[in-house]
């Protein structure tokens, strides 16, 4: 095949179109320059002529099926363009879209038992971490006032250790900071962060972690117990009484693990370019069985 024809069809929440002026990976190429030196012809909106239609799921508003949502299925089920499904939603906030969603054809950023595995692209930065040194001693925390992290906030400030946290939303706390416009600038103010997941269940995995290592911070990580990422072993620790209280200890070798991870190709998995490829083939790979 000379080319692949991709129809991205569009979402409320989710549209692929600003990625496209993003670097690839770690050099200038962009992902526009990716797909046309791979003769991928990106459609951005519904063609019955393309090789492969992406569907982006989200959110039911109102808990009801959208015009646009029942025009997908039906396109799913009766026209035949094979087509690939990606999930960028917890699966408690989005049961419609899971219990319709074909495991063959689904990536998903909890994928459960049933799904396979996706990673929400980033851009690759440099963590400076030679300035490490200079940081605040404290702990960055960027998210929403949920009841169970304002109890774990609390906990952290009875150990005494210095917590600043940024949101739109107020906390109930002092250490609330206000709204960062931009969370890599704001982290890289600090030696450590407290990375939280909207999610605890069927494995969910978002591009918060990432933000934090590639901001160079030690991260304490909170997510579904069950979730094993290998890649990521040595460049963050689970969040606990113990490796707060205990964090000069293993400082140093989690310093040099993420200098290692983000300096080689390890990082990948975050980038645009294996998120691109994912969908390119799954495509080809699809076309190719039914030749």
């Amino acid at each position: 095949m000379d080319h692949l024809t991709i129809a991205e069809i569009p979402s409320g929440i989710w549209n692929f179109h600003p990625y496209f002026s993003f670097p690839i990976d770690r050099t200038n190429k962009t992902v526009a320059e990716y797909l046309e030196e791979k003769n991928i012809y990106w459609r951005f909106g519904d063609d019955k002529s393309a090789d492969l239609r992406v569907y982006k799921e989200e959110n039911l508003q109102n808990g009801l099926l959208s015009f646009r949502r029942i025009k997908n299925e039906y396109q799913k089920k009766f026209e035949n363009i094979p087509y690939i499904n990606l999930n960028g939603e917890a699966q408690e906030n989005s049961r419609i879209s899971y219990l319709l969603a074909d495991p063959d054809r689904t990536f998903s950023v909890a994928p459960g038992n049933k799904f396979k595995r996706l990673f929400f692209p980033s851009v690759w930065s440099d963590p400076q971490l030679e300035g490490w040194d200079e940081r605040l001693d404290r702990i960055c925390w960027i998210g929403r006032p949920l009841p169970e992290r304002i109890r774990l906030a609390k906990k952290v400030n009875k150990m005494g250790i210095g917590l600043d946290i940024y949101s739109k939303e107020p906390w109930p706390l002092p250490n609330w900071r206000g709204f960062t416009e931009n969370e890599i600038a704001t982290s890289m103010n600090y030696k450590y962060r407290i990375v939280y997941e909207n999610s605890l269940k069927n494995l969910y995995h978002s591009e918060k972690l990432f933000s934090s290592i590639r901001s160079g911070c030690i991260s304490f990580y909170i997510s579904d117990p069950a979730l094993k990422l290998p890649p990521l072993d040595g460049v963050c620790v689970p969040c606990n009484e113990t490796t707060i209280l205990n964090r000069d200890e293993y400082t140093k070798t989690l310093i040099e693990n993420i200098n290692r991870f983000m300096f080689t190709n390890i990082w990948e998995f975050y980038s645009f370019k294996s998120f691109f490829d994912r969908i390119i083939n799954f495509g080809l790979k699809y076309l190719d069985s039914t030749s």
